[in-house]
């Protein structure tokens, strides 16, 4: 990317001046741990936090899409929009490729009405869809199966049937599904669970190998109620149109604070895996992983463990910009039946060297496990550029003024 070509559609800037685990006013308490703008933003209308003024933007203007920079080997990648209109905004994507057709992409987002500046109605986790590799899109802006609140995640079965999950509206874990990308059928998968099911991720087992294939997997981390802070998981065996009880499976960490930011994986076998961030205290940055994982098609799930300690994400003391930021994780796990088959992978973002943990540097590390999640390598850092004290170096390979 040739330096200064910052294109940007709308930015929303909110700010919460808030310190400790609760802030109070009346009789109504505030947690600073969830990490959902419907959340901050139905507070926000309450009266309950201080929010920025808004900042006008300026229309951008389109400049090229070529990219000059020494990792591409294609000589253009063009921007292609999925939606046209220009009083919706679209954010927080989550994307998935269908397992027989390469060319066939869904992709959903949280979907807003923006008129004059101003956010209007969520539309919730909507729904565009290509099928020709994202040359071009379909689909609709509005909530897949009816508007809900957001936070999407996306799946694609062998059988061809589309998923997304999101936040359900009151604060519960709900999803969508259709097998012919048009229609779409709601099922809830957990009720609110007192406050918020913040930071939900979901997973299909597509591995042709796995006895429990098309099996789907949602979690998240519920803010009240019994299982308050912890990583709850929920299975459906019948393509999403029933789920079960919800199971925590990260209470053994012992989280000082709170467990969240859960992300999911299947292996070759149909084995389920789950990684989340621990919060030692609050507030603060981030200071372990926990882990747990599954061998009979989520039945039921190991005792969780820290599969790495002393580390330092940017949860609180950030990046130095008005950015909302967290180092939750994210995995992969190899399902080519080759010789790294049923190998772990997980990446998170930390300051400093994982253990040291100083200085004003941003990296990616990932840690690999290739005996199901038993044993754990040593910390790789994945970005290979020089360390330069103040400057961020998670995307250390695009560069602007």
């Amino acid at each position: 990317m040739k330096r200064g070509y910052i294109l940007t559609s709308a930015i929303f800037v909110f700010v919460f001046m808030i310190s400790g685990v609760f802030a109070q006013k009346s009789s109504e308490t505030i947690d600073t741990r969830i990490d959902n703008m419907g959340y901050w933003t139905e507070k926000a209308e309450q009266g309950l936090v201080p929010v920025a003024a808004p900042i006008p933007m300026k229309q951008a203007k389109f400049k090229t899409s070529k990219i000059d920079a020494v990792s591409v080997i294609t000589d253009d990648s063009p921007d292609v929009p999925v939606t046209s209109l220009t009083n919706v905004t679209e954010s927080e994507n989550s994307v998935f490729i269908d397992p027989n057709n390469a060319d066939y992409i869904l992709n959903s987002n949280n979907s807003t009405s923006w008129s004059g500046g101003t956010v209007g109605s969520l539309y919730g986790a909507n729904y565009f869809q290509s099928s020709n590799g994202g040359t071009s899109w379909g689909g609709s802006y509005q909530g897949a199966g009816g508007a809900n609140s957001g936070d999407p995640t996306t799946a694609i079965s062998h059988s061809g049937r589309q998923y997304v999950n999101y936040i359900s509206d009151p604060g519960g874990q709900g999803i969508a599904y259709s097998d012919n990308g048009s229609t779409w059928t709601t099922a809830t998968v957990a009720p609110n669970p007192g406050d918020l099911a913040d930071k939900n991720h979901m997973w299909i087992d597509n591995s042709l190998s796995s006895p429990y294939e098309g099996n789907l997997y949602v979690a998240w981390t519920p803010f009240g109620g019994t299982n308050d802070a912890e990583i709850v998981i929920s299975r459906s065996i019948n393509d999403g149109v029933s789920w079960s009880s919800a199971v925590n499976i990260s209470s053994a960490v012992s989280a000082g604070s709170h467990n969240q930011g859960v992300n999911l994986q299947t292996g070759p076998n149909g084995e389920v895996y789950a990684v989340w961030t621990i919060y030692d205290s609050w507030p603060s940055d981030e200071t372990a992983l926990g882990f747990a994982k599954s061998l009979n098609g989520g039945s039921s799930y190991t005792s969780a463990t820290r599969i790495i300690s002393n580390i330092r994400g940017i949860r609180t003391t950030e990046t130095s910009k008005n950015h909302r930021v967290n180092s939750f994780p994210s995995m992969a796990v190899d399902i080519s039946n080759g010789p790294n088959s049923g190998n772990i992978y997980v990446v998170w973002a930390n300051v400093g060297v994982p253990g040291t943990n100083t200085g004003t540097n941003i990296s990616v590390y990932m840690i690999r496990s290739e005996d199901g999640g038993s044993s754990w390598s040593t910390p790789i850092r994945v970005n290979q550029n020089t360390y330069t004290e103040g400057k961020e170096a998670y995307f250390p390979w695009i560069t602007c003024d």
